[in-house]
């Protein structure tokens, strides 16, 4: 039987993400699996209320997260609080991605993965028999006074559109569809979303509207919250989920969330 395997990757200032294999939630879609690559904005929470979108994606029963992919899809999330990609690389998680990519590919299970070092990357998943697929930078939920998001983001989202166009590879313009969603729901209801309350204070910078973001605002926003609780993790997985199901049309085991998926494309906060 045919399947299909998936490698996310989503590349941010501080990490990038890679989802191996994807599965399909719908009648005969060949079997797919995933496997996650990147830093804590998709990492799994080790603890309750923790976590990056891969619990929200995948799962976790550390969390209490239901998956956003059929039962039974394998979903194995490699990545890891604080990595970029080089240190990703050079501490040895990318071979832990590596040997993951290969278990499902030698399953018969088709693979997808995505991100110099992310170029180095994509071509190694082809390589092994996945295809890639990028994921840009989750935004931070940093605003400015006029409730606008004080972007530190860009430039790497912006690196990975670019390599996923030099590669032919899907991109998943999360960073975009996330700055999109936060500003439209607002700061209070935006910071509901972070890991702990006292960073909900933390996370709103009222820089003058329009201001240049100096080498220095990006130093004292950098340390904005990244992290997101159970909520946060349920609507940024589900985000996830809506894109590469929209990239990968009525190929992939998503298990669709009406709801939740009419408050995000409109812009209404569900908690």
């Amino acid at each position: 039987m045919f399947t299909r395997n998936l490698v996310l990757s989503a590349l941010s200032a501080s990490a990038f993400v890679l989802p191996s294999a994807l599965a399909l939630a719908v009648k005969t879609v060949p079997p797919t699996s995933f496997v996650l690559v990147g830093d804590s904005t998709t990492a799994n929470g080790t603890t309750p209320n923790s976590g990056g979108w891969g619990n929200g994606f995948c799962g976790s029963t550390i969390t209490g997260n239901a998956a956003s992919l059929a039962p039974g899809t394998p979903c194995i999330n490699t990545a890891r609080n604080g990595a970029t990609t080089g240190t990703f690389v050079a501490d040895g998680f990318w071979d832990a991605s590596v040997a993951a990519i290969k278990g499902e590919v030698a399953k018969g299970r088709r693979t997808y993965s995505m991100g110099a070092n992310l170029t180095a990357m994509v071509e190694e998943v082809r390589a092994l028999g996945a295809e890639p697929v990028l994921v840009t930078s989750l935004t931070r939920r940093s605003f400015r006074s006029n409730g606008t998001v004080a972007d530190t983001l860009g430039p790497w989202a912006d690196e990975t559109i670019l390599i996923a166009q030099q590669q032919n590879t899907h991109v998943l313009d999360l960073h975009a569809a996330s700055i999109k969603y936060v500003e439209a729901i607002g700061p209070d209801a935006a910071h509901r979303l972070n890991r702990l309350p006292e960073d909900n204070t933390r996370t709103f910078i009222a820089f003058p509207d329009g201001e240049t973001l100096s080498l220095d605002v990006i130093s004292r926003v950098s340390y904005a919250l990244a992290d997101l609780n159970i909520n946060g993790t349920t609507v940024f997985g589900r985000m996830v989920a809506d894109l590469i199901s929209a990239s990968f049309p009525g190929q992939l085991p998503v298990i669709p969330n009406p709801a939740l998926t009419f408050n995000i494309s409109h812009g209404i906060a569900s908690f």
